[in-house]
C-alpha cells in the first residue's frame, strides 16, 4: 500500500498538498480541543477548590445534602457505588484522623485530612461553623 501511495503523491502534487493541508488542519483542531479541555478542567478545579478524593453530590447548595466520611479508599469506592449521587457526597479519609483536642494549632493546620474536611464542608480554617 505504501509504494502505490508514494507514487500517487509524487504524481499528483496538488492533491498531495490538499491532503497534507487537511491532515495538518485536523491535527491542529485536535490539539486546540485538547488545550481547551485542559483549560476548562483547570478552571473548574480552581473554582470549586474541593479535595481531590471528594466525590461531591450533584445538587448545588448544602440544603438536603449529606457528606459521608469513610476510612480509606476502598471504603470510599464501595460507598460511592451505593450512594445517591444527587444528595450524598463521599470523602475518604486516610487512616485515623488527628485528635484535635490534644494537638497544637500548627499541627492541626498542617494535617491534610483536616484541611480536606474543612474544604469539603466549605469552611476556612478557624472559621466558626
Amino acid at each position: 500500500m505504501r509504494d502505490p501511495f508514494d507514487h500517487w503523491l509524487a504524481g499528483a502534487p496538488k492533491e498531495a498538498a490538499k491532503l497534507l493541508e487537511w491532515v495538518i488542519g485536523r491535527a491542529e483542531d485536535r490539539l486546540r480541543r485538547r488545550r481547551e479541555k485542559e483549560v476548562s478542567r483547570k478552571s473548574a478545579t480552581r473554582k470549586l477548590r474541593l479535595p481531590g478524593k471528594l466525590a461531591d453530590c450533584s445538587r448545588s447548595g448544602a440544603k438536603d445534602t449529606e457528606i459521608f466520611l469513610v476510612e480509606g479508599d476502598s471504603a470510599g469506592g464501595s460507598a460511592k457505588q451505593a450512594r445517591n449521587r444527587k444528595t450524598q457526597a463521599i470523602l475518604p479519609l486516610k487512616g485515623k484522623i488527628l485528635n484535635v483536642a490534644s494537638n497544637s494549632v500548627d499541627k492541626i493546620a498542617a494535617n491534610q485530612e483536616i484541611r480536606d474536611l474543612s474544604q469539603a464542608l466549605g469552611r476556612a480554617y478557624r472559621q466558626e461553623f
